[in-house]
């Protein structure tokens, strides 16, 4: 793929190697923007988690975060946030709570979790690593913050949530709630492995690269993504190519153009110039 302005990329399972950002990593990205191409992290966790180095504007240009309800400058002010208001999360509730429902919202830098009802960990051993990187980083003491119950949250002035996890009591309801919570209309769910991941209507990675695409007048054939879940399929109608690993979800390889090896390789790929001549190279 030749004359790609904007490279993004996922972080867990895609660009992050069991959690961590490699030095091969950070020279694969100085790559693309010695290049010309402008990186921008597209992750379901909150601002506060992305990786420091991955907030740096020496690295990176743009942040989408919390699937989508914000995009920032990587270093700067958001441009745009998009949350559920205290009322859209007391209905999701409401609705959860039929299905014994737990809870984590995230909002601004911030993990709120219930003493009351605390989540437990999913069952599963389907994408471990996966697991692994849920209580390491959305249960990361430093952004998390224990409120005694939700009716406590919800009874605040600034609740409200920019994405909302949620962990049903049985497996076997998750599929029932899901198509709940969508046909409510006030949310855009996704998710995998007995995590949904609702947002407000309209909200996606998909959304926020189509307002920053738009923002900075790139094309969609200039845009390559890099994704390895279900929350990274609404990336697909804006990019010109969606790249997946081998070990993606179900649902992510089934919607790819290109199934790779290393996204770290494929990603290299994009400094090839038309002409066919190695870009210039920061390593």
């Amino acid at each position: 793929m030749t004359g790609v302005q904007m490279a993004v990329f996922d972080l867990d399972g895609t660009l992050l190697q069991h959690g961590a950002l490699t030095g091969e990593a950070v020279r694969m990205l100085r790559t693309l923007r010695k290049n010309g191409v402008r990186v921008v992290i597209a992750t379901g966790r909150h601002r506060g988690t992305v990786p420091l180095r991955l907030k740096s504007p020496r690295l990176v240009d743009y942040l989408i975060c919390s699937n989508g309800a914000l995009v920032a400058p990587a270093g700067g002010s958001p441009l745009q946030e998009k949350t559920l208001s205290g009322a859209e999360l007391k209905a999701l509730m409401d609705l959860g709570d039929r299905f014994g429902c737990r809870y984590s919202v995230n909002i601004g830098s911030t993990t709120f979790l219930s003493r009351q009802a605390p989540l437990q960990r999913p069952k599963t051993d389907w994408l471990s690593d996966t697991k692994k990187y849920f209580w390491r980083y959305y249960m990361y003491p430093l952004h998390t913050r224990t409120v005694e119950g939700w009716g406590d949250y919800l009874a605040r002035p600034d609740a409200g949530a920019e994405k909302v996890i949620c962990i049903p009591a049985r497996a076997e309801e998750e599929r029932t709630f899901r198509a709940q919570a969508e046909a409510d209309g006030r949310f855009t769910v996704s998710g995998s492995n007995r995590m949904t991941e609702i947002t407000v209507r309209g909200v996606s990675k998909g959304s926020a690269l189509r307002f920053l695409a738009e923002r900075l007048n790139v094309p969609q054939e200039a845009i390559a993504a890099f994704g390895n879940d279900d929350n990274d399929l609404s990336l697909r109608p804006y990019a010109g190519r969606f790249i997946v690993p081998r070990d993606a979800s179900p649902a992510a390889l089934a919607a790819a153009d290109q199934v790779v090896e290393s996204i770290l390789a494929a990603a290299l790929g994009l400094c090839i110039s038309s002409e066919g001549k190695e870009a210039k190279r920061s390593w």
